[in-house]
């Protein structure tokens, strides 16, 4: 049974009606044009105490590094955000990176890349493999792992099937919250999980996921990686949770990796909602601890067990 805590969380995402940003793609223009005049969030002013923290521009984008005060991290983690490819990055992204940063002494290269509807698939994904060529001339690939959370996970997926398919070296290991692996799902039972789900709906994903997927179409592999040819994917380790949209669909991904022989290691966890480990909930610091240590592990080869996960009782 969820913690107390995180049963409020639910709550108060029903009570601000929280997934009335995505009801109708009226509703998600309308964020779109509320979030542009906020802007993104920029790393907590606190960070800098504890971290060293640079802000510099690649190709006209912000890109933050955070890493340890003192020495250099043997472990490079490029983190791409959530936020429906259409949505900047949050103090709640900025609470995942803090947290995982000071407990894995690791340093993570967090890019504002580019979003939709100004940019498209062809040109987020471009800016996300160029900036992947930098990290590499300094650090090793062996020592490299993507990370993403929601979109940011199906970005950070694509990014590895693009390596992939052009012959290039894969990073050390791909590391997917609450992925969006299809951006216009047609799974029999989304009807049924959207009613479930306090964060996210059915009509203002897929509008965002046509803004995004441009000429390139929503089942492209790039958009919607469910669709992929999903062999010799680097070690990949997935989180989901029953009460999130996006979970069958990556259900259905792991399954399909799996058949076509990489190594998928699914952690699923009951009654959780969407991008749960970014939130401030006993599930919440669960997670984050598990993906301390997934961080700080060497990569094996093989099939994995799928572990499902119970959350933490309070």
């Amino acid at each position: 049974m969820p913690s107390l805590r995180n049963q409020a969380f639910v709550l108060l995402l029903q009570l601000i009606r929280r997934k009335r940003i995505y009801a109708s793609a009226k509703h998600l223009n309308a964020s779109i044009r509320e979030v542009r005049r906020k802007g993104a969030a920029p790393p907590h002013k606190s960070m800098a105490k504890r971290l060293n923290v640079i802000s510099q521009l690649y190709e006209g984008r912000l890109v933050h590094t955070i890493g340890p005060r003192h020495g250099e991290a043997k472990r490079q983690v490029l983190y791409l955000h959530g936020g429906a490819y259409v949505r900047p990055i949050t103090r709640f992204h900025w609470n995942l990176i803090e947290n995982l940063a000071l407990t894995t002494g690791l340093t993570f290269t967090v890019p504002e890349y580019p979003l939709a509807p100004e940019s498209t698939c062809e040109h987020t994904l471009g800016f996300v493999l160029r900036l992947y060529e930098e990290l590499t001339r300094h650090h090793p690939l062996s020592h490299l792992t993507v990370m993403g959370d929601s979109a940011g996970g199906g970005l950070a997926l694509a990014t590895a099937l693009a390596r992939r398919d052009r012959g290039q070296t894969l990073p050390h290991r791909l590391v997917l919250i609450t992925p969006w692996v299809d951006v216009d799902s047609q799974h029999p039972q989304l009807e049924t999980a959207a009613r479930r789900d306090p964060m996210l709906a059915i009509d203002g994903a897929r509008h965002a996921g046509r803004l995004y997927a441009g000429s390139l179409g929503t089942q492209h592999p790039w958009v919607s990686p469910l669709h992929a040819d999903l062999h010799d994917l680097p070690p990949t380790t997935l989180l989901a949770g029953t009460r999130d949209l996006c979970h069958l669909d990556t259900l259905t991904l792991v399954h399909r990796a799996r058949q076509h022989g990489s190594a998928i290691d699914l952690r699923l966890v009951p009654d959780m909602i969407h991008v749960w480990p970014l939130l401030p909930t006993p599930e919440g610091k669960q997670a984050r601890r598990e993906l301390a240590e997934l961080l700080n592990q060497p990569c094996s080869s093989g099939s994995t067990v799928t572990p499902v996960h119970s959350p933490t009782r309070r």
